[in-house]
C-alpha cells in the first residue's frame, strides 16, 4: 500500500502537470494563430505575422519570459508525460471504447511531442534562427535561405534585400550553400516569415510538421477534455459527451491554423 507521502506527491504532481498542459493549450493556439498568418494568400502578404513578431521580439528580458512562461511549464508537462507514458498501460486493444482508444493515441502522441518540440526548437531557435547584426545605429535581422522565382516580387513588398555571396564589406561573412541567398531585413519578424517560407519550401519536413502538428491538435484539445474532468467541471456523463465536439472542434481549429502556415506560406502563396 503506498504511503500517504507518496500518494500527496503524486496527486501534486498530476495537478501540476494538468495545469502546466491548459496553460500551454493557451500557449498553443497563441502560437498558431501567429503563425497562420505566415500565409502569403491570406491577403496581407505575412504583414500581420511580422507585427507580432516584431511586438513579441520587442519585449524586455524576452529570454528570461520565454523560460518562465514556456520553457519550465513545458519542462513540468514533459517531465511528467514521460513518467505517466512509461507506466501506463493501454487497453484500447482490448477494450474498443472510443476513450480506451484517446487514452492510447494521447500516449501515442506524447511521444511524437516530445521529439517534436525538440526538433522544432533545435531547428527554428539554433540552426535556422536569423541573426541579428547591427550595422551604425540600425539593427538588421539576417537569414539564409534558398532562392526561387518568388523572392524578388516579396523582397519589394515586404522591404528586405538579396544579397547573392556579395554582402557589404560592415556585414559579417556568412557561408552561403549553393543555391542559397541572404536575406537582409530591417525587423526580425520580415527574416523570421522568410524562414518559415523556406522551412516548408521541402516536401520532407512539410511531412513532418503536419505529423507534429495532428499531434498537438490531437493532444491539445484531448487534454483539455481531461483537465475539464480532473478538476471537477464536467462529472456527469452528459456532460462529458457534450463536450466532447468541442474539443473536436477546437481540433479542427488548431489543425486548420498550422497548416495555414505549413502549406500557405510557400506552395499555395501567389510567391511561391
Amino acid at each position: 500500500m503506498q504511503s500517504t507521502a507518496q500518494i500527496s506527491s503524486q496527486f501534486i504532481w498530476r495537478r501540476l502537470h494538468s495545469l502546466m498542459g491548459l496553460w500551454l493549450v493557451l500557449y498553443l493556439i497563441v502560437h498558431l494563430v501567429t503563425n497562420s498568418q505566415a500565409a502569403l494568400w491570406l491577403g496581407e502578404d505575412g504583414s500581420g505575422f511580422i507585427r507580432m513578431v516584431n511586438s513579441l521580439e520587442s519585449l524586455p528580458y524576452l529570454r528570461v519570459i520565454e523560460v518562465v512562461l514556456i520553457g519550465i511549464p513545458l519542462a513540468i508537462h514533459m517531465v511528467w508525460g514521460v513518467h505517466r507514458a512509461l507506466t501506463a498501460k493501454t487497453n484500447a486493444s482490448t477494450l474498443r471504447y472510443g476513450r480506451n482508444q484517446a487514452f492510447t493515441w494521447q500516449r501515442i502522441t506524447s511521444w511524437i511531442l516530445l521529439f517534436g518540440i525538440i526538433g522544432h526548437v533545435v531547428q527554428m531557435r539554433f540552426v535556422e534562427q536569423p541573426k541579428t547584426i547591427e550595422v551604425g545605429y540600425k539593427k538588421y535581422s539576417m537569414v539564409a535561405i534558398t532562392m526561387d522565382s518568388g523572392l524578388e516580387i516579396l523582397s519589394k513588398k515586404l522591404n528586405f534585400t538579396i544579397y547573392n555571396g556579395n554582402q557589404p564589406a560592415d556585414f559579417p561573412v556568412c557561408k552561403l550553400k549553393p543555391n542559397q541567398v541572404l536575406a537582409v531585413a530591417d525587423s526580425p519578424g520580415t527574416a523570421m516569415l522568410l524562414m518559415v517560407r523556406d522551412t516548408f519550401k521541402s516536401p520532407i519536413m512539410i511531412g513532418c510538421y503536419t505529423i507534429f502538428l495532428l499531434a498537438a491538435a490531437f493532444h491539445a484539445f484531448n487534454g483539455f477534455w481531461t483537465f475539464l474532468i480532473t478538476w471537477g467541471a464536467i462529472l456527469s456523463m452528459r456532460s462529458q459527451k457534450a463536450m466532447i465536439p468541442v474539443s473536436v472542434i477546437g481540433m479542427g481549429l488548431l489543425t486548420f491554423l498550422g497548416l495555414a502556415a505549413i502549406f500557405g506560406s510557400y506552395w499555395m502563396s501567389q510567391y511561391g
